[in-house]
């Protein structure tokens, strides 16, 4: 389409712009493959629920499926709600999806945004109508298979007035294979609405992960936003960038646990641009084997009365593992309160021997302190959802020790 013209010159200009922080890679090793046979959920039930995806689809809202770059299904269950690939959402709305087109991602970012616009197929695009407030989950599955593959889908999320949305995204690699997945996110958040936006990721040794996130959030509007990685992969990169206008508020947490010789940089860029807005960064991060991960966070108070917290902590299993922490905190207007807090360490010895004094093995008391370090709040998330995030807490802390 004409209008879509002007995005892809900037895209083509910046194919070649490596990302600010991360590990630089070879984007053109890499190809969309289309899903190949009919993709069977059941055969890969344990997979798809331990990154958070029922299979049978009971309590959901709707669903997305995509495979490779080929989308296998999008369905909405339930009125006020608009599920569509966005191949199907330009179809239909044409030039009217610009006002929500590379707005709140800049095309040219970075070659990983470029190479999304340039060759990405696929992606969601999901739409709460005005004042709805959709009872169950909606569920966002992107799998991958094939070894060389790209898979670089452009989602878009629109929250209109009032409305409330909670959705789940489950991304993993279906066998061991190596590819780079660049999925492109852009949530836009209308006055007085609410979006929980939980992303479960499982990849392999071999994959590159470089994830390009957007949030702008209008007056009195809130995102709560939870991110679990527990993977062995190759690189991963990320720092979602999230805007707050007047009254908006902002929960952002992840937990990533890397294994292997996994090498990750991610974080949050927090901006407070309207009177009275609010944020909180929460960040753990668990390393084993010779893993790496540096954690940033970002918040930039640029407005009246606004307020922001950062809360960064790091958890050491081997020797060779690495934990480094960068809190950043600029105060550009005066009226602001902007506070963080870091550590990075290892499991008490002392808090293990006295679980074993009262009746533990070493490895349940491991276990215990690795849960009691995963937990964060869950703020306002619906009970089923936060019952979701703990059983995979569960499965973490089982598979890490």
């Amino acid at each position: 389409m004409p209008w879509r013209d002007k995005y892809k010159e900037k895209a083509k200009k910046a194919i070649n712009k490596p990302a600010r922080h991360g590990i630089d890679i070879d984007i053109l090793e890499f190809n969309p493959r289309m899903a190949g046979e009919e993709i069977d959920l059941s055969a890969s039930r344990d997979l798809l629920e331990a990154v958070g995806i029922d299979v049978e689809e009971k309590n959901r809202a709707g669903s997305f499926y995509q495979l490779e770059s080929q989308v296998i299904s999008a369905i909405a269950k339930q009125p006020g709600i608009e599920i569509l690939s966005m191949e199907e959402a330009i179809e239909k709305y044409g030039k009217d999806m610009e006002e929500y087109f590379w707005k709140a991602v800049n095309v040219d970012a970075d070659k990983y945004t470029a190479i999304a616009e340039l060759m990405g197929k696929g992606g969601y695009f999901i739409r709460v109508k005005k004042g709805h407030k959709i009872e169950f989950p909606v569920q966002a599955c992107l799998l991958m298979e094939q070894n060389q593959s790209l898979q670089a889908p452009h989602n878009i999320i629109i929250a209109e007035e009032g409305s409330e949305i909670s959705i789940v995204t489950g991304c993993a690699t279906m066998k061991e294979s190596i590819g780079l997945h660049a999925g492109i996110t852009e949530i836009y958040i209308h006055e007085k609405a609410r979006v929980n936006y939980i992303m479960i990721h499982k990849w392999s040794k071999a994959m590159h992960i470089r994830p390009r996130t957007g949030v702008i959030v209008r007056n009195g509007g809130m995102y709560v936003s939870h991110y679990i990685a527990f993977t062995d992969l190759k690189s991963f990169q990320s720092m979602p960038k999230v805007i707050l206008h007047e009254n908006a508020k902002v929960y952002l947490s992840s937990m990533v646990v890397l294994e292997g010789e996994a090498m990750a940089d991610s974080g949050y860029y927090l901006r407070l641009t309207g009177n009275n807005a609010s944020g909180q960064i929460v960040s753990r991060s668990i390393t084993k084997d010779t893993s790496e991960i540096i954690t940033r966070a970002y918040i930039s108070g640029e407005s009246s009365s606004t307020v922001g917290h950062i809360d960064c902590q790091g958890l050491l299993l081997s020797e060779k593992s690495r934990i480094l922490t960068i809190p950043i905190l600029d105060a550009i207007y005066d009226n602001v309160m902007l506070t963080h807090e870091a550590a990075v360490g290892k499991l008490s010895e002392e808090k293990i021997l006295w679980l074993m004094a009262r009746g533990f093995s070493r490895e349940e008391a491991e276990s215990i302190l690795v849960k009691g370090f995963m937990r964060t709040d869950l703020p306002g998330l619906p009970k089923p959802l936060e019952s979701m995030i703990n059983q995979t807490l569960e499965i973490i802390a089982k598979s890490v020790l």
